[in-house]
């Protein structure tokens, strides 16, 4: 007899593990997912409930899982649930209704980086590994056991898109590999050590300023970890300028911290510690552009102070 799953998910990656999970013949007997939000005048597109009415899987929309979502899930005799950026809190009697829990995919080690960042903070601190954690959900918010671990390299030019990729990309594996063991009781879930567990912030908008009096690293890995969102920006003729990619050099010059100067044919920003070399930028209210042609447009940002 097949296990029933209970699938909970809202955006590409849930999309790309639901699918996955289908294809292998997994049993998922039904998707609950955000509702779609309109943006303007139209529907922003949810990806697992394009992927549910495509192949006729039943699917339950909803932003808080209430007492009438609940009567459906129980309905459903569910065994497992899996959970994958669904975007909404499940509460603990709806955990409790599986008999194998909700399992989930964090991307980090855990318990180091519990909270909404882990990403973003793995490349804020300038770490060379992280890792993706496949865990159940608890109570406490990504304090729950853990039922496989595998470490990721991080590669100097990974940035918050192709790190979120790879640590996603294996976590979906690791649970696909894994998952069947887990529900016939090979695999026992371990729970997390509490004496090493460390958190992470909600990430603002304001996060994204560029302090140009910190090291050059420290900037180029904000640049980084914050690549979709809020960005990293400074100012320029009034507007908000944000810096796209980058790079960084342990240099000194005699140049005043902010300073914008050309040496080698290459644009750099003076730093309080070393220089960050600019190469793709974006002005407020302009498309994005690289270095090259921005100076062209703007012959005076070359000897400007940011």
């Amino acid at each position: 007899m097949k296990n029933n799953i209970i699938f909970f998910g809202s955006d590409i990656n849930a999309k790309n593990l639901l699918e996955k999970l289908v294809s292998n013949n997994f049993n998922v007997c039904l998707v609950i997912t955000k509702t779609e939000k309109k943006t303007g005048r139209e529907k922003k597109q949810n990806p697992v409930k394009a992927y549910c009415t495509e192949n006729k899987i039943e699917l339950l929309e909803c932003d808080k899982i209430e007492k009438s979502e609940t009567k459906i899930i129980k309905s459903h005799n569910p065994s497992v649930g899996i959970l994958l950026a669904y975007g909404a809190i499940v509460p603990e009697d709806v955990i409790n209704i599986f008999p194998f829990g909700i399992i989930n995919i964090h991307p980090s080690l855990l318990p180091k980086y519990r909270g909404s960042s882990p990403i973003q903070t793995a490349l804020l601190k300038g770490k060379q590994i992280t890792g993706v954690s496949v865990m159940l959900l608890s109570k406490k918010m990504d304090a729950g056991p853990i039922i496989i671990q595998e470490k990721v390299k991080i590669e100097k030019y990974d940035n918050y898109s192709t790190l979120s990729e790879k640590l996603f990309n294996l976590g979906i594996e690791l649970l696909l590999k894994n998952l069947e063991q887990y529900l016939s009781g090979k695999i026992k879930a371990i729970s997390q050590n509490e004496t090493e567990k460390s958190f992470t912030k909600m990430i603002s908008k304001e996060d994204g300023i560029i302090d140009w009096e910190t090291d050059a690293k420290n900037i180029y890995n904000k640049i980084r970890a914050f690549e979709l969102w809020p960005g990293a920006y400074t100012k320029f003729n009034g507007k908000i300028l944000k810096i796209i990619s980058a790079d960084y050099k342990d240099k000194i010059t005699e140049n005043k911290i902010g300073k914008v100067f050309e040496d080698d044919n290459k644009i750099f920003v003076q730093c309080k510690n070393g220089l960050l070399e600019l190469k793709k930028v974006q002005l407020e209210g302009k498309s994005s552009c690289n270095i090259e042609s921005f100076i062209n447009g703007y012959k005076h940002f070359v000897g400007s102070t940011l």
